[in-house]
């Protein structure tokens, strides 16, 4: 084997483990509001990665449409890494997701707010993709919310998912001992 070669396999190696040990720490540590501590937002390499792209962008399509000869690609490509890093930002912003005792709130990547209380649900499913447990729920008001319950904590609404596979129902407030969290109780985050 070249220097080269093996020069390769080692900065593979070293990304992999970089990128593995973000992922466990993210999931150790979730990234919560500090306004609302029971809102759980993205990880925060999201938005860093997103002020990489739109800092790179800018810098290309200052060079490209600056320069007279710059070819077209040039400058299509700068702006699609400037327009990347900016759907990257604002994805960030906007979504956020709350499990509570009989409900949980969400917000999308596009800014839409939703509660869902659990008597709601019309369908949820559990699938694995690319080895991560994936939980998508949908309500009767068509809301859906799919995402991965080992990078954000979703145990209230398992355990209501739970407890409608033993006993037919979803919980109420009456179900659960000392009653648990209202939506009087807890501001959208806006």
């Amino acid at each position: 084997m070249s220097t080269e070669s093996i020069l390769k396999v080692l900065i593979m190696v070293f990304v992999a483990m970089f990128i593995a040990a973000i992922a466990w720490w993210a999931r150790k540590h979730p990234n919560r509001s500090k306004e609302y501590p029971e809102q759980v937002r993205m990880p925060k390499i999201v938005p860093m990665v997103g002020w990489l792209f739109l800092s790179v962008g800018l810098l290309m399509s200052l060079v490209s449409f600056s320069y007279d000869r710059s070819p077209v690609g040039a400058r299509i490509a700068a702006v699609a890494i400037f327009l990347g890093g900016l759907a990257f930002v604002l994805m960030y912003r906007n979504f956020y997701v709350a499990p509570r005792d009989f409900e949980v709130a969400f917000r999308s990547v596009f800014g839409k707010e939703h509660l869902v209380p659990y008597s709601d649900i019309t369908h949820y499913s559990f699938q694995t993709m690319k080895g991560q447990p994936y939980l998508t729920v949908k309500s009767v008001d068509g809301a859906k919310l799919s995402l991965n319950i080992r990078a954000y904590d979703m145990t209230p609404l398992l355990r209501a998912i739970d407890f409608h596979k033993v006993t037919g129902h979803w919980p109420a407030r009456t179900d659960v001992p000392g009653g648990g969290y209202g939506a009087e109780k807890h501001h959208s985050g806006n």
